[in-house]
């Protein structure tokens, strides 16, 4: 599979007090696994991310999207 990167990446906290840099789609998706089910932005940055690795969709939106999920689930990113 190629791989498809964020023109910069995505710092999330709050892993077991430590920081976790996501770097495109495909680590978001995998990242968005491994949260609790979320709300209306947690369903909207998986289909975004989704859709960026199928090449449909735009990669800077995929990016906006995890970040608003990350918010949702009180995260805090950089």
């Amino acid at each position: 599979m190629q791989e498809f990167l964020w023109d910069k990446p995505v710092k999330v906290g709050n892993f077991g007090g430590r920081e976790r840099c996501i770097n495109g789609p495909h680590e978001a998706l995998q990242c968005l696994s491994e949260w609790p089910e979320g709300g209306w932005f947690h369903e909207r940055a998986k289909n975004r991310c989704y859709a960026a690795l199928e090449l449909r969709g735009d990669l800077a939106l995929s990016r906006q999207a995890f970040i608003a999920a990350a918010i949702e689930a009180s995260f805090q990113c950089d």
